[in-house]
């Protein structure tokens, strides 16, 4: 494929958003894409009309046309004008660079808004580029766009004044217009010569082409082309070395300035005799063979003034023809439709193709797709305008026609703009798909870009073959690709990022290609590979040469693992550290690092003096937690130096909430870093779950210990004083029990005042001792105070009437035979209450802490029970340990309710009053289980 056309195609498809040519044809339906309301597009419409009808030099419908046009900026409908001219654009700019003089002034005519003067500029930047248009906007978008590479004049051909004399014009599409009302396909030599006024017109060019000058021509896209008629004017001028590039449509014509113009002299025209009229029988239709003859010649407007719209049948037929050779495709399907013959519906399929009705003309040419040629081109159009590219290509490459070659080229462009989407979506086995498509229909249709994503396709897929295919095609286009896909390939690696495993033997032979692709175009991969080899090789200067590069041309985990390489080659080289880390931490940015080297990373960093740098290693260590160490420790140590006590707690904390079995060393570390916050939420939680640990090891008297230290730092801490109460009565010293018992009640009535506690500590005083007087006088203090509280607040008095015996019950519901488990508690507190609730009717499974430690069998015993358990409650003191965290977990997915102990009032009362509360979702269970 063209590089010229593929840069022309770039240039608007990204500033006019142009994928493909427009024939004159359809630019209504175009329009109408762009401008939906009818009433905004017929003043477009009108001049688009009067443009088409413009004779005799009408430079203002000329004019009109294109201010209408530029009035519409949000709709760039100048794209539109330039959709017309495409394929001669790309003409153009594959001929002119090299037939331009070296050096000297170059005058474009017609220049409109600059697009084609922009891209000769670029190819030609040496020559100093003038533009003359007679548009004022345009001319306004032109300097805008082009700015001081071209000089802009306002002005018409060859009325132009003031410009400066030029060594080349080029008079490009532009000579035509203001001409183009009733034309033929092609003029004779003399009627072309007349109907555009050349000879008079290119007089213009005296004193603004100096002798010797470069004169470029075409007609472009317009019909009446006659360009040997074109040749014939300028020899007669005087002009020298006419000379003609191209054929057919598409022809240009170079020539020599003369020093003098010539006049041509217009040969005499020898009228005839005066005669008496001879009475001609008139005819209303003419003949066929007449019309076939105009048609051959292609006279279509003389065939049109002969054959009225309204007629039928054959002449229908070629009258459709006529309308079709002149573009005018909804006429021509009407005038077709009126022919009644087999080849008139034929041709009417064409007419839809390109009225763009797809669906209604795509199963007929599928039909007619078998005759070649112009149906296979219009069946290529049809699959095109339905997105089905693939097939699009096949017709167009199989047409065989010159005028395929535009529809040939921008299908690719499409097909390639696809691919590399499907590739960037990581689709590589559909992108693969379709170049092997492309390939498989001819390899000459494979443009680079195409070569490029089937090879990257192909090396993903592990397909070596026809990744070393399309390298190898690339290589001899000059690509750098081509040599990096060769090396990859014969490496037999994916990406860049896996060239870290490949053996140094397998990479020392690939080297010719690295260094080829690094020679050519700087390639990031291939640097990637040849600072890996050189690293390997312990020549680390070098390796850090290309590293370097390498690392600033790289993304993603290319980028990473270039940066890590550079680091290590640093080191070895004595680089500072500061300098080390820092690569180190580019490298983790784009490709992450294992916790364990971030750690001592981290570590690495604190000990050189950048404590910033170590906290920047540590953040993804401290958000992965402490799973990944087999120890801590250390871990912890380092964290709480650069992060505070607290930082260091919270993640030991988590790491045992994820812990199912945490051993003990980790939990005396978290309750010796929870002292400075212990009476936060999460300290008391790793202090009861330090308790259940140290109770399970059968370390009652570390427990006790703990506890102890605990009251003597805070001996107003009442979960302290619960908990030291319940291993008393766990130990059965429960004269000690009393005491701590006798201790936290004081604290709640006379230090918190808070009664509703105070009374339920004292139910479990009662318990433990329900004739001890001192109680009864505790009891009658608090009924004292509940009364002048009443009295005070003027609410009912909670005490009144209670006795120590209705205190020991109060709220205790009745049951018949409901089935509740409770997990957790010790034996003490077992024993005693299950006789009071078998009494009020309730049947009990208790598994204590004491005699039930975590074990699968116990687990499994409990768990076989649920399914027939009406409520599960847990011990608070209990909550997340060993036993009681997967029990709650096959409760729930039993739809067993849960009741969780609060923790503020445990013990005996505490328990009794979770079963008051718990009573109702028993209830409710025991009754949807009938």
């Amino acid at each position: 494929m063209d590089d010229t056309d593929t840069q022309v195609k770039r240039y608007f498809r990204t500033h006019f958003h142009l994928a493909a040519p427009l024939s004159p044809g359809r630019f209504e339906s175009a329009l109408a894409r762009r401008i939906g309301s009818p009433a905004r597009r017929r003043p477009i419409l009108e001049a688009w009309k009067a443009y088409l009808g413009a004779e005799g030099g009408n430079l203002e419908a000329v004019r009109s046309f294109y201010q209408v046009l530029l009035s519409h900026p949000k709709e760039r409908l100048e794209a539109l004008v330039y959709a017309m001219h495409l394929p001669f654009i790309e003409l153009y700019l594959r001929v002119l660079p090299q037939t331009l003089p070296a050096e000297g002034r170059v005058l474009e005519v017609g220049a409109f808004t600059g697009a084609l003067v922009t891209l000769l500029q670029e190819a030609r930047p040496e020559l100093e580029w003038h533009a003359l248009e007679g548009v004022a906007e345009a001319v306004r978008l032109g300097r805008a766009r082009t700015g001081e590479a071209v000089q802009w004049h306002e002005g018409w051909f060859p009325e132009q004044q003031n410009l400066p004399t030029m060594d080349a014009v080029l008079l490009l599409s532009c000579l035509p217009e203001g001409y183009l009302g009733d034309l033929p396909s092609t003029l004779e030599e003399e009627a072309y010569l007349e109907h555009f006024d050349l000879l008079r017109r290119l007089q213009g060019l005296a004193g603004l082409l100096k002798p010797g000058g470069l004169l470029v021509y075409s007609h472009g896209p317009f019909l009446g082309k006659n360009p040997q008629a074109v040749m014939g004017a300028l020899e007669q001028m005087g002009f020298g070395d006419v000379r003609l590039i191209g054929e057919g449509e598409y022809a240009i014509l170079t020539a020599q300035m003369p020093t003098d113009l010539l006049l041509p002299v217009p040969a005499p025209q020898v009228r005839p005799t005066d005669a008496a009229p001879v009475a001609v029988e008139s005819n209303p239709l003419p003949d066929t063979e007449e019309i076939w003859a105009l048609l051959e010649q292609g006279a279509y407007a003389q065939v049109l003034e002969r054959i009225p719209s309204s007629v039928g049948g054959e002449l229908a037929y070629l009258r459709g023809r006529a309308l079709w050779a002149l573009s005018r495709f909804a006429e021509a399907d009407e005038a077709l439709a009126q022919a009644h013959h087999p080849e008139a519906e034929t041709l009417r399929v064409l007419c839809w193709a390109e009225l763009e009705e797809y669906p209604k003309a795509l199963p007929r040419l599928e039909e007619l797709s078998s005759r070649g040629g112009r149906y296979k081109f219009a069946l290529g159009k049809v699959y095109l305008g339905l997105g089905r590219l693939s097939d699009a290509l096949r017709q167009f490459y199989e047409s065989g026609l010159p005028e395929a070659e535009v529809y040939l080229k921008s299908t690719l462009e499409r097909i390639e703009e696809r691919v590399l989407r499907l590739f960037r979506e990581g689709d590589w086995s559909e992108a693969s798909r379709r170049v092997e498509f492309v390939e498989d229909l001819s390899p000459e249709l494979l443009t680079r870009g195409l070569l490029r994503v089937g090879l990257q396709s192909a090396l993903q897929q592990g397909l070596w073959g026809r990744a070393a295919r399309y390298a190898q095609r690339l290589y001899v286009l000059g690509e750098s690709h081509g040599a990096l896909g060769l090396a990859l390939s014969g490496l037999k690696v994916r990406s860049p990022e896996a060239l870290d495993g490949v053996p140094l033997a397998d990479l020392k032979e690939v080297e010719p290609y690295l260094t080829d692709a690094v020679a050519r175009a700087e390639d990031a991969t291939a640097l990637l590979a040849l600072g890996l080899l050189r690293h390997r090789e312990g020549r680390y200067a070098e390796a850090v040469r290309y590293l370097e590069r390498a690392a600033q041309a790289s993304r993603g985990e290319p980028a990473g693992l270039a940066y890590h390489l550079l680091a290590l080659s640093k080191r070895f080289l004595g680089y500072p550290i500061q300098e080390i880390l820092g690569d180190h931490k580019r490298a983790h940015a784009h490709r992450a690092y294992p916790v364990r080297q971030l750690f001592e990373l981290a570590q690495e960093a604190l000990e050189a003096g950048e404590p910033v740098l170590a906290k920047e290693f540590l953040g993804r260590v401290r958000e992965a937690g402490l799973q990944p160490f087999g120890e801590i420790e250390p871990v912890l140590k380092l964290v709480e130096t650069l992060e505070g006590p607290w930082e260091a707690f919270r993640m030991l904390a988590q790491s045992l909430k994820q812990t199912p079995e945490p051993p003990l060393e980790h939990l005396e570390l978290a309750y010796r870093l929870s002292r400075s916050f212990s009476q936060s939420q999460e300290a008391g939680a790793v202090r009861g779950q330090y308790l259940a640990a140290l109770y399970n090891a059968g370390q009652a008297l570390g427990a006790e210990g703990l506890l102890l230290a605990e009251l003597a730092r805070n001996p107003e801490a009442l979960e302290v004083l619960y908990d030291l109460a319940e291993h008393y009565e766990r130990t059965g010293a429960y004269q000690k029990a009393t005491e701590i018992w006798r201790k936290a009640l004081d604290i709640a009535y006379y230090w918190e005042k808070d009664l509703a506690l105070s009374r339920e500590i004292l139910r479990n005083l009662l318990f433990l001792n329900p004739t001890n007087p001192e109680l009864q006088l505790y009891l009658e203090e608090l009924k004292a105070t509940s009364r002048a509280l009443a009295t005070l607040e003027g609410t009912p008095d909670a005490l009144a009437g209670v006795t120590a015996e209705s205190l020991m019950r109060e709220a205790l519901p009745r049951f018949h035979g409901e089935y509740l488990m409770v997990v957790g508690g010790h034996t003490q507190l077992r024993s005693r209450l299950t006789p009071i609730l078998k009494n009020q009717g309730l049947e009990l499974d208790w598994f204590d802490s004491d005699s039930h430690a975590a074990g699968r069998e116990v687990l499994r015993r409990i768990q076989s029970r649920l399914e027939r358990a009406h409520g599960l409650m847990i011990i608070s003191s209990y909550v997340g340990h060993d036993l009681s965290e997967p029990v709650r977990l096959e409760a729930e997915n039993l739809g067993v309710p849960v009741y969780i102990t609060p923790g503020r009032a445990r013990g005996i009362t505490g328990f009794l009053r979770a079963v008051a509360e718990f009573a109702p979702q028993v209830f409710k269970q025991a009754l949807k289980r009938g």
